[in-house]
């Protein structure tokens, strides 16, 4: 038991804490409220009554409480658990007349199960018509009783229902409610009875989380007897759990094998693929609610480098903040056939092998594609349908229940997703009613409650889709965090190659080379095998060849090949692309034997088109329809381009025009029309149309005409939708239109299209090399002039390459340009389009992050790439910002750099590992320059000591802006830069050495150069008020006022505050408070106040800003500085410790101020101290009010 004091201390921080959290989260979302006390395990009805007492924001109290603290957190749930004896049951009893239901404990059971079938329409349609089977007249009287009170009408239905089977206690109501195959409710308890105020056990005690539940005993039983019970049941749950997994894992190594190990006739040896963070999700209104906490919530720190397997649900853990349901749920978004279904089999081949997740229990592997969408199942039957379906798994109902209970709450099991977007998607933009684990629902509907974490919340969870469909779900069922798959890398294709051609690799890759359109879209792994296969049995090397002529000939030579022996007179193709439009239509990717029959599609048709291997004769390998139980196609591609040739080839012209006249809008449509456009290609169409005698070929021409006018009349609505002011178009857009128009390969039909192309426009995300090959052509066409503002990209394959010989070639102008992410063999090209940019970023991460040999000479490639382009420039300064942050380029890397260091304006290396003698050499090119100043230089974060720092400073005079911070400089050093800030005879404009422990010493020696310095920063450097006595001496000497001095975080108290208080008027803007990396302060009480108020009324002119940040001289320094706010434009008060008493002196002295302040910092937990008056006072003499 806690001592009373302690107790005591306890119950009056939670109590300070509530009151806070109040003032400052009152206006919070009441769904937010309930996530406290749903920690803690209490019902429905607890919550609300307390939350309603309290009109407290729970979710932000929880924030406030150590939940580490034992003590304190036993109060909290005391503290909760006394309002739960409440009047509102009491009055719900008192008009029951029965004494059965007089006891408490079943009234709290009957209100949990109320709770817990909380949908009222599902209440009345199925527990209380079907499952209790009351009349109309009897819920018709209750309705009208208990009008806009559902809880109350739901505790008297159910007591109706129990009073007709003579139900009188908890045991025989599971009994009869399991019968019915219900659920019964999880709810827990409190250990402590501070909250039972008649002594009575926890009524909830008497409901646990098992369907096997402990009876409610009337009589005390022996404990060494429950406990003996208890581990009889959890040894044979947990038999039954291993038991289980082995048969699961069993039944993916073989779906793993299958899928991956020989789908191409040979060991295909696993590839690489990129992953990075997808940042192209649409705003999602949680995201917006959470920014009301961020003074709150501690953000984490964002992992650097390339995503991986195995570090991807640590990040999503970082990525989630404090939204649960996202802390162990990833989204993986691509292209189609990018590797999204590779990826998931990966997955589930490592946690098979524990090199991820290795105390994962259950793996359960769930495609789309496979299901039925149409069939109602349950959850355990979604679950483990593979090895229901191979019939595995027999247990009876009361193992089913037994596991379905366990895996609701075990936190090791992995439910992956595959194909989400193989399913209809239009139910993902709105919520979805709650689906219990028993009750049968659409296969869709416990997906959904599976991905908003209804379901399955303690899961790891994975789900791929493609990104058009992902995005356009609600944020409910989106997971915070999402990867996208690039494809392969360059080097990645090439093993790829190697691996299914074999002897013929060399050949085959020339073709692949000569055709570059078709190498592009190799980045996609499903395009790359698709091209090997075909290419290894081509004979010839010449032609152009497009992704849709690859399909089109392995299909053609497929069905000609001993694979396929049909009838005479059978017409194969025209019955698959009737099976596939139809499944299109009806958003259907699973085929019955039903359906097949409708089609007409005979069983040898079917087993021709289930998955076959190369064969060394043929030299084909093709899947398209895979037959099991039910038969669909393996790949979207395949169903894609049948659909396409269903338009093309049958279709007739006014339906084909009918179904496409939208179809640059429907993302659904994106693939099946540029298979269209390449189907109408001349050299193509020839091949398409003998796949079918029934091909109408009469209205191609017709077609192509179609299908190029709404290609224009869609570039016509892009280029209306930009606004007049800003006329900058987002080129991603435009990539859909160039690639269709590519597939058709013909530059007549393409010329209105290049009439209508953007001028000025952004580039972001993802592109590959088909995407700039594509613009490029189109561009080259009308030879239109293009400039790029924005370019923020991720390069895949060999974007990089292309993009920068576009830009070269078509002299494109660029004003900024990120480089996200590209392939390491890409990097020689990085600046190669230097000449053409004005601000260039490097974003440091995956392959130039870290220091390890290998990555070292991709860093040192990147810099030599980047002085090649620098030294293509004419002009100096012509790159007006060269930011490369956080790159390892160590000495050598800078010392290469240097070179071209000429044509920068602003260059940006902090935190680049240069020391000494990077500086050395990088002093050495500055010197050598002779053109005008550079406008700033950062080298921030290197430890280039006092040899580097004076290397660097002798050519200060060429800078306006000098930025040392944290460059291990000491007191040794600073004679020698003070000396070559006086040999520059010329006024520094900024020198910020921050962070430099150079002490009072080094302050003396700046002392003397303040005259040449009109910025600068002397934050953390050690500083004393010995030091600042030097600095004053140095001010009282100038003719006129330096613009900035900041001595922020440097001990200098009150002595330094009474120093530089009679030097004020020299000094424009003046930093006694904290740092940019600090929060310490200057150590100046109320007595340093009063100095500085005096040096403040002395002044002729208001000091422009003035900083006192975190100095403790609390509501006595407030009242001196109250009596000389006019003297300061621009003042920082936030951690000064002012309260009510302070705050009050501010707002009169602000009162009498005949102009506003232009700027006052105070602290935000002042503002709930401050009246409404006085507040209006404060809003009006000042300009920019800030509460930090």
């Amino acid at each position: 038991m806690m001592a009373s004091s302690s107790e005591t201390s306890k119950e009056s921080t939670i109590k300070t804490s509530k009151h806070a959290f109040h003032k400052a989260c009152k206006d919070m979302d009441f769904r937010l409220k309930m996530q406290f006390l749903r920690k803690l395990g209490f019902s429905g009805l607890a919550v609300g009554k307390y939350l309603k007492n309290n009109d407290l924001d729970m979710f932000q109290f929880w924030k406030g409480v150590d939940q580490n603290d034992p003590e304190i957190f036993q109060l909290v749930r005391d503290e909760v658990y006394s309002h739960k004896r409440n009047e509102k049951v009491d009055q719900l009893l008192a008009k029951n007349k029965s004494r059965r239901f007089q006891n408490r404990e079943i009234s709290w059971f009957i209100y949990g199960f109320c709770r817990f079938y909380s949908d009222e329409s599902f209440w009345k349609d199925t527990i209380i018509r079907q499952k209790f089977q009351l009349q109309d007249s009897q819920l018709t009287e209750i309705e009208s009783d208990y009008k806009g009170n559902f809880a109350e009408r739901q505790y008297l239905m159910m007591m109706i229902w129990m009073k007709a089977n003579r139900l009188k206690n908890i045991e025989k109501t599971i009994i009869k409610l399991k019968k019915l195959h219900l659920d019964i409710p999880e709810t827990f308890a409190p250990t402590s009875e501070a909250g039972s105020s008649t002594g009575e056990t926890d009524p909830l005690s008497a409901v646990h989380d098992s369907p096997e539940m402990k009876h409610h005993k009337t009589e005390p039983e022996d404990s060494d007897s429950d406990s003996s019970v208890d581990s009889v049941k959890g040894n044979k749950v947990n038999k039954l759990v291993d038991t289980t997994a082995e048969k699961l894992r069993q039944h993916l190594r073989t779906v793993v094998d299958e899928k991956c190990g020989r789908e191409y006739g040979r060991a295909v040896e696993p590839v690489d693929l990129v992953l990075v963070k997808y940042t192209g999700q649409k705003d999602n209104d949680r995201e917006k609610e959470q920014e009301k906490l961020a003074r709150m919530v501690d953000e984490g720190n964002e992992l650097k480098g390339d995503i991986t397997i195995e570090n991807m649900f640590e990040r999503a853990k970082i990525e989630a903040g404090d939204i649960e349901k996202d802390k162990k749920s990833v989204g993986v978004v691509g292209a189609v056939g990018v590797g999204k279904s590779t990826l998931t089999k990966v997955i589930v081949q490592k946690v098979l092998d524990k090199k991820i997740l290795s105390n994962a229990s259950l793996v359960f592997y769930i495609t789309v594609g496979s299901i039925d969408l149409r069939r109602e199942t349950n959850l355990f039957e979604l679950l483990f349908c593979s090895l229901i379906t191979e019939g595995s798994l027999s247990i009876d109902k009361a193992e089913k229940r037994e596991l379905i209970n366990f895996i609701l709450k075990d936190p090791n099991t992995i439910v992956l997703i595959d194909g989400l977007d193989e399913a209809k998607t239009k139910r993902l933009k709105k919520g979805h009613p709650t689906v219990l684990p028993f009750v049968k629902a659409k296969p869709m509907a416990l997906l959904y409650n599976i991905l908003n974490g209804k379901l399955l919340k303690n899961a790891y969870k994975l789900v791929t889709s493609r990104i058009t469909q992902f995005i356009d779900a609600s944020p409910e069922y989106r997971p915070k965090f999402v990867l996208e798959i690039l494809g392969l890398a360059p080097s990645e294709q090439q093993k790829l190659a190697r691996c299914v051609c074999g002897e013929q690799f060399d050949r085959v890759w020339k073709i692949l080379q000569d055709n570059p359109a078709l190498l592009e879209c190799c980045v996609v792994p499903v395009n790359m095998l698709m091209a090997l296969t075909f290419l290894l049995g081509r004979r010839g090397t010449s032609g152009n060849i497009t992704l849709t002529g690859v399909y089109i000939a392995m299909l053609n030579r497929y069905i000609r090949s001993k694979h396929c022996s049909f009838e005479k007179g059978m017409d194969v193709v025209k019955m698959l692309c009737d099976l596939a439009f139809d499944g299109w239509q009806k958003n259907k990717s699973l085929f019955s034997d039903e359906d097949l029959e409708q089609f007409k599609i005979p069983l040898a048709t079917q087993q021709a088109f289930v998955n076959t291997a190369v064969d060394s004769e043929d030299g084909l390998a093709i899947s398209i329809l895979q037959q099991d139980k039910v038969s669909y196609f393996v790949h979207r591609s395949w169903q894609e381009l049948l659909v396409a040739l269903r338009l093309v080839l049958f279709m007739p012209l006014n339906e084909f025009k009918s179904f496409l006249e939208n179809a640059f809008e429907s993302g659904d449509l994106e693939n099946v029309l540029k298979f269209c456009f390449g189907i109408c290609k001349d050299n193509v169409f020839e091949k398409a149309r003998r796949l079918s005698p029934a091909a109408k070929v009469d209205e191609i021409d017709e077609k192509k005409k179609f299908l190029c006018l709404i290609a224009e009349s869609k570039s016509k609505k892009l280029s209306e939708s930009v606004t007049e002011s800003d006329k900058v178009h987002d080129m991603q857009k435009w990539f859909h239109i160039f690639a269709c128009l590519n597939e058709l390969g013909s530059d007549d039909i393409s010329l209105p299209v290049t009439k209508l192309l953007p001028t000025v426009a952004d580039i972001t995300g993802s592109v590959f090399s088909s995407d700039i090959t594509n613009m490029a052509s189109l561009y080259k066409l009308n030879n239109i002039t293009l400039n790029l503002r924005n370019v923020y990209l991720s390069f895949v394959g060999n974007a990089l390459q292309s993009f920068g010989k576009f830009v070269q070639e078509h002299r494109v102008k660029i004003d900024d340009f990120i480089l996200q992410h590209c392939p390491d063999e890409q990097l020689p090209f990085a600046g190669s389009f230097l000449p053409h940019v004005e601000t260039f970023y490097v974003e440091s991460s995956g392959s130039l992050h870290d220091s390890t040999d290998s990555i070292r000479k991709n860093v040192l490639t990147l810099a030599r790439s980047i002085k090649d382009g620098l030294l293509q420039i004419d002009h100096p300064h012509q790159i007006e910002v060269l930011y490369l942050t956080d790159i390892p380029f160590g000495d050598e890397g800078v010392s290469i750099l240097s070179s071209g260091v000429g044509k920068v304006a602003e260059l940006d290396i902090e935190n680049v590992g240069m020391t000494s003698v990077g500086a050395v050499k990088l002093g050495e090119h500055l010197e050598m320059e002779t053109t005008q100043s550079m406008v700033r230089l950062n080298i921030t974060h290197n430890e280039v000591g006092d040899i580097g720092a004076c290397a660097i400073t002798k050519s200060i005079h060429k800078m306006k802006k000098l930025e040392m911070r944290g460059c291990g400089i000491t007191c040794k050093g600073m004679p020698g830069i003070t000396q070559n800030i006086l040999n520059s005879q010329t006024k520094i404009p900024c020198l910020d050495l921050l962070g430099n422990k150079f002490g009072d010493n080094g302050a003396q020696e700046l002392a003397k150069c303040l005259h040449l310095v009109e910025e600068l920063d002397l934050c953390d450097c050690d500083i004393t008020s010995t030091g600042t006595d030097a600095l004053a001496g140095g001010l009282s000497k100038l003719q006129t006022p330096m613009d900035k001095l900041d001595l922020g975080n440097n001990p200098i108290g009150d002595l330094g505050a009474a120093a530089m208080s009679k030097c004020l008027s020299n000094v424009k803007s003046l930093g006694l408070g904290s740092g940019r990396y600090a929060d310490r302060g200057c150590g100046i009480t109320s007595d340093g106040v009063s100095h500085i108020t005096s040096g403040l009324l002395s002044l002729q002119e208001p000091m422009q800003y003035l900083n006192l940040t975190s100095n403790n001289f609390g509501d006595d320094g407030a009242k001196k500085l109250s009596k000389c706010l006019h003297q300061a434009k621009r003042l920082n008060l936030h951690k000064c410790g002012i309260t009510s008493t302070g705050g009050a002196a501010l707002v009169d002295g602000l009162s009498t101020l005949q102009t506003p302040m232009e700027k006052l910092r105070l602290d935000w937990k002042l503002k709930s101290c401050i009246d409404a008056d006085d507040l209006k006072i404060l809003e009006s003499k000042v300009k920019k009010l800030d509460w930090w």
